[in-house]
């Protein structure tokens, strides 16, 4: 009885699956055509070069440092200031580099959890809009029809509602 039971089941399941609507989205698109992803992005990037930029000065203050030291033309009084202010920049240094990859790993973070929210947000209403079960990235299927893909108004409607 169970067997039969556990049999009827499945077989209603499986029709139920079968008679299911499931429609796709390609995240790779939305990662290159999105002008939120790209706004995503910039602001990442102007992040970063930013802190290149002071990482940068320090590079160079520390190379000034260093050939003042190496100098012969100074005194020892002078060098052993130079290398206590050598010490105190490269520990400057080293401290804005780990708070320049904390800060950019969070920032990352975020604007991907934004992004993937947004993404999720529009695909979930056209998705009920449209009464499919599921939204599922293009490239799970094996065959698909080519109008089952909303990628255009899944971007359309992440970039419209963009802050």
């Amino acid at each position: 009885m169970f067997k039969i039971l556990t049999g009827l089941f499945m077989a209603l399941a499986g029709f139920a699956f079968a008679q299911a609507k499931f429609t796709c989205i390609d995240t790779n698109r939305i990662l290159s055509e999105s002008k939120l992803v790209a706004d995503a992005q910039g602001e990442l990037r102007s992040k970063l070069m930013e802190y290149q930029n002071q990482l940068r000065k320090k590079e160079k203050q520390l190379e000034d440092l260093r050939k003042q030291i190496e100098s012969k033309a100074i005194s020892k009084k002078v060098k052993e200031k130079k290398m206590k202010e050598y010490q105190k920049v490269e520990s400057e240094a080293r401290k804005l580099q780990e708070k320049a990859q904390r800060e950019l790993n969070d920032m990352r973070q975020r604007l991907e959890n934004m992004v993937f929210n947004r993404v999720k947000e529009a695909s979930e209403k056209l998705a009920k809009e449209r009464g499919y079960a599921g939204v599922l990235d293009c490239g799970a299927f094996i065959y698909r029809d080519p109008n089952l893909d909303i990628t255009t108004e899944v971007i359309r409607i992440i970039d419209k509602g963009k802050k």
